[in-house]
């Protein structure tokens, strides 16, 4: 009764579909979150101060509203809605539109994981790298990335199990059609509104799983940047004794 209930088509294209938009959310996220966090932490520049406030949108924002924003933007009736279906473009009740909400409420997690730690450890070893003669990307993944590896490992761990379980935005832009545009959380609910309980605690059980491994992950990675920030703040105290 649970592999049929976890093997069956709907559930399996869930299940598809959200590892699609996690597989896009994650590195888009990814690449956002080193760049904003290095600028935000090695630079000074004009805007500085609303690319932060734009980083911490998402937390200000429900869910749910977020999603009837990308409704009014990108929606039939919408700002762009008569351009896109004119070009034959659907965001709206499709996957692009479930992938825009996710990147939208997944859009902090790696930037603010990775700005307070690289701000502690400041651009002194940038500084001596280039020095010595190494360009902008040798410095970058010779040293900087190094000292931040467990803090990006954090914040990538933590906007991978937000788009897996987000709910709010996407039951907002999916159009709920089964096999489609759902995703696993939205399967979930669609099974225990019909009382098939079995089947929908077979699919919530998988999300519980990949809980479960994320949570394991975070541990991990939480306790190696605390102690990477631990050290780096030791050495500093001693520099300044």
């Amino acid at each position: 009764m649970y592999w049929a209930a976890v093997s069956e088509p709907d559930a399996l294209a869930a299940i598809r579909l959200t590892l699609l938009i996690t597989a896009i959310a994650a590195p888009m996220n990814l690449l956002f979150g080193v760049c904003a966090a290095w600028a935000i932490a090695k630079f000074e520049f004009k805007g500085k101060n609303l690319l932060i406030t734009l980083i911490d949108l998402p937390f200000t924002v429900s869910p749910v509203i977020s999603g009837v924003i990308f409704i009014m933007i990108f929606g039939a009736h919408g700002w762009f809605g008569a351009w896109l279906a004119a070009h034959g473009v659907q965001i709206i009740f499709a996957a692009p539109g479930i992938a825009l909400a996710t990147l939208f409420v997944t859009f902090p997690f790696v930037a603010r994981e990775l700005i307070p730690l690289m701000q502690l450890q400041g651009v002194d070893d940038e500084e001596a790298a280039l020095s010595l003669g190494a360009n902008g990307w040798q410095t970058f993944f010779r040293v900087t990335l190094p000292n931040i590896r467990w803090g990006l490992l954090y914040g990538v761990i933590l906007c991978t199990a937000r788009a897996v379980g987000e709910f709010g935005a996407v039951s907002v832009v999916s159009g709920h059609i089964r096999g489609k545009t759902v995703t696993m959380p939205l399967q979930v609910e669609i099974l225990y509104n019909e009382y098939n309980f079995t089947a929908a605690f077979a699919v919530a059980s998988l999300l519980t799983l990949i809980s479960l491994l994320t949570l394991g992950l975070k541990k991990l990675a939480e306790w190696k940047s605390r102690e990477m920030m631990l050290e780096r703040g030791a050495e500093a105290a001693f520099l300044e004794g």
